[in-house]
């Protein structure tokens, strides 16, 4: 089951979030640290109802952000849906202990099927170029990487899907 989170669901998704760096950097990935996600980004996105779960056997397993905020780094990319009518993903994230069980997969598809009901175009997001499970499954569900961008940590693939 997908839901949208509350102030209560906070320390979960931070959990869920310190799982996943645990399991990156045992990887060799260093996308994520100490400053981000933080709990107080994850509690602004639930403050302006931007952040959802997946619960898993009534637990909360994954957590994801939809919103159509984006960083300027993206007016660099030539996207596929030249409007503004498109919504982004930031953030996805499944516990360690449930990875592998298709999460990732679903809580994607809530975002395509969330875009459509509000009439968005297609569904964005940027995924970690040194994170190869992530740019994988986004290419395998149909995404297409439209080029890369530079944030913090390094350079990041852009996918879009036109639903």
């Amino acid at each position: 089951m997908i839901k949208r989170l509350t102030v209560n669901d906070a320390a979960q998704a931070l959990e869920i979030v310190k799982s996943v760096i645990v399991k990156m950097k045992a990887m060799g990935i260093d996308q994520w640290d100490e400053h981000y996600p933080t709990i107080e980004d994850i509690q602004k996105d639930i403050g302006k109802q931007h952040a959802y779960g997946f619960y898993y056997d009534y637990q909360l397993a994954g957590y994801v952000i939809f919103n159509q905020e984006y960083d300027v780094e993206y007016n660099e990319i030539e996207w596929l849906n030249k409007g503004d009518n498109f919504l982004v993903m930031h953030r996805l994230s499944v516990h360690a202990d449930f990875q592998g069980k298709g999460i990732a997969r679903q809580l994607v598809k809530f975002g395509e099927e969330l875009a459509e009901a509000y009439d968005l175009k297609s569904l964005r997001f940027d995924a970690f170029t040194k994170n190869p499970v992530s740019n994988v499954l986004y290419e395998k569900i149909g995404y297409k990487n439209l080029g890369q961008v530079t944030f913090r940590k390094g350079l990041f693939n852009c996918y879009e899907k036109l639903l």
